[in-house]
């Protein structure tokens, strides 16, 4: 095993796996309308479809090297995913919930105290249900840059490390512990925005900025090359 080149991976999967994509915006919006207890359960199934795609990814790279169709299929068909997502972020409606009772809560141990007016946490995204696992399992199989980013880690730098089943391994439990890193982080960025921005004309205006960070992602992947001859 070469430890030098297993550094260079790590630091690898640090850059994609930190950098704005379609789990670490998804993240960022979730919590930011939900909260961060509530998007753990969407957190739990993207990294079960870490696990998943960099295993079979690990497996099938020769396979997928050949057939440069199955990225292009996945890179259009998780573009249009990834819109409709940012579409329903920054489409979000919230409503400002007012209490009379100065205690609020099932019981003691989730009572909140309010004084007067309105609570930082009573910020509502009508019509808007938490994702779950399934949502966020799926998105990794639609996800044109997690294809692209292990691709690219298992067929590059996993020879340079070493070309054993361990390697595989290795690298199959390392991108899964550092994008679990990546969305609990940017889960609690949004939830920090939430606490910021929490009026609900503050709230809208951070959903579609959210969205539209979301949005821009997803045409980007979809028509990189044609975005960038404009600019």
């Amino acid at each position: 095993m070469d430890y030098s080149e297993y550094f260079f991976a790590i630091g690898f999967m640090f850059f994609m796996c930190w950098s704005p994509g379609p789990n670490t915006m998804l993240c960022a919006a979730h919590g930011n309308q939900h909260g961060w207890k509530k998007s753990l359960p969407l957190e739990f199934g993207m990294c079960v479809g870490f696990f998943v795609m960099a295993t079979i990814v690990g497996f099938g790279i020769e396979l997928i090297e050949q057939y440069e169709i199955i990225i292009d299929a996945v890179r259009y068909f998780g573009s249009a995913y990834m819109l409709y997502l940012a579409w329903h972020i920054a489409t979000a409606r919230v409503e400002e919930n007012t209490f009379e009772q100065s205690l609020v809560g099932n019981d003691d141990s989730d009572r909140e105290i309010v004084v007067e007016g309105t609570s930082v946490d009573s910020i509502e995204f009508k019509g808007e249900k938490a994702l779950g696992p399934v949502n966020g399992f799926f998105l990794q199989f639609v996800n044109p840059k997690g294809l692209v980013y292990f691709t690219l880690l298992m067929g590059v730098y996993g020879p340079r490390i070493g070309s054993t089943l361990s390697i595989k391994i290795l690298l199959v439990f390392s991108t899964t512990l550092v994008g679990l890193g990546s969305v609990l982080f940017w889960s609690g960025a949004g939830v920090f925005l939430s606490r910021i921005f929490s009026q609900p004309e503050s709230a809208r205006k951070v959903n579609i900025v959210l969205g539209l960070i979301l949005a821009f992602v997803a045409l980007d992947i979809a028509f990189h090359e044609n975005i960038t001859a404009l600019l």
